[in-house]
């Protein structure tokens, strides 16, 4: 009996690292007109963005149903194993709660096989803890132990993002206490980060580059990192700036290069960056 990861596409998990760490991605929803995509399944990156900069109306987005969850929690059980599965934060999102129906439903066996943890996160910094997990599931197969080890890695795990504009997250109603910038964001370029599972203020730059010089520092600020991923919606030289700008941090070629997706895409818009780490000196196995 193995224990599984699986986590939502609010993670923004690349479809490789889910392939290389065996983890399960449950899509959320996008709904962009009439329709509903599948997130990271029928909807990619490119598609959404080139629709969220050309609509009229802002996509909306909802979590898994609980029927989603409930498919793969029993295929995997049907395979003898036991599940964490890790979601984005329940302040920003339903999943949980859909995670939780789904293993009410599957009855006493999954209540014991399953174990559902709240990230506290959002997009890659959740993809980091998904990762983590996967990697100690490798070396033990103890359910409990694994989840209360993801529980405790939460709080060393840091973000910090910079959006082009606030206008996507105000309009998408996600600012939370990030609002406090609201009134100043004409020629300033914010810096986000997650607490408690919400947005919040950081600091004001003056312009982009002077932005991810101060992600960039924010993250030294965090030495020793033992994960280290950058971020981008939909240009990838900044985010391959910050790659080269973190390289005394982590090698280069172990630093995370990923996209926000349709979930969070649709809140931050387009031209954001980012960076996520994880606290640690014993650097995660390739």
């Amino acid at each position: 009996m193995a224990v599984r990861i699986v986590t939502d596409s609010a993670s923004d998990l690349p479809a490789e690292l889910a392939s290389r760490w065996n983890i399960e991605v449950v899509p959320c929803y996008v709904v962009i007109g009439d329709r509903s995509y599948k997130d990271g399944v029928d909807l990619s990156a490119d598609e959404f963005y080139s629709q969220l900069t050309s609509s009229a109306r802002l996509p909306t987005t909802s979590q898994p149903t609980p029927a989603d969850f409930q498919t793969v929690y029993q295929d995997l059980m049907n395979q003898g194993h036991h599940v964490v599965s890790i979601h984005v934060s329940g302040k920003l999102s339903g999943t949980l709660n859909s995670a939780h129906q789904a293993r009410v439903a599957l009855g006493d066996e999954a209540l014991g096989a399953i174990e559902i943890v709240d990230s506290q996160l959002a997009s890659v910094p959740l993809a980091l803890l998904a990762i983590s997990a996967a990697e100690k599931a490798e070396d033990s197969n103890s359910l409990q132990e694994i989840a209360e080890a993801v529980r405790r890695e939460v709080p060393d795990i840091s973000c910090f993002f910079v959006p082009d504009t606030l206008e996507y997250l105000q309009r998408g109603g996600r600012i939370g206490k990030a609002s406090a910038f609201l009134g100043s964001v004409l020629n300033v370029k914010p810096i986000l980060t997650i607490r408690d599972g919400e947005a919040h203020p950081l600091e004001r730059t003056r312009n982009l580059t002077r932005a991810m010089n101060r992600i960039v520092e924010l993250a030294q600020e965090n030495a020793p990192v033992r994960q280290l991923a950058v971020m981008y919606s939909t240009q990838r030289e900044p985010a391959e700036s910050l790659q080269d700008g973190l390289s005394g941090l982590l090698a280069a070629e172990h630093i995370i290069v990923a996209r926000f997706g349709p979930t969070l895409g649709t809140y931050l818009g387009p031209g954001a960056i980012g960076v996520a780490l994880a606290k640690g000196d014993d650097i995660l196995k390739s």
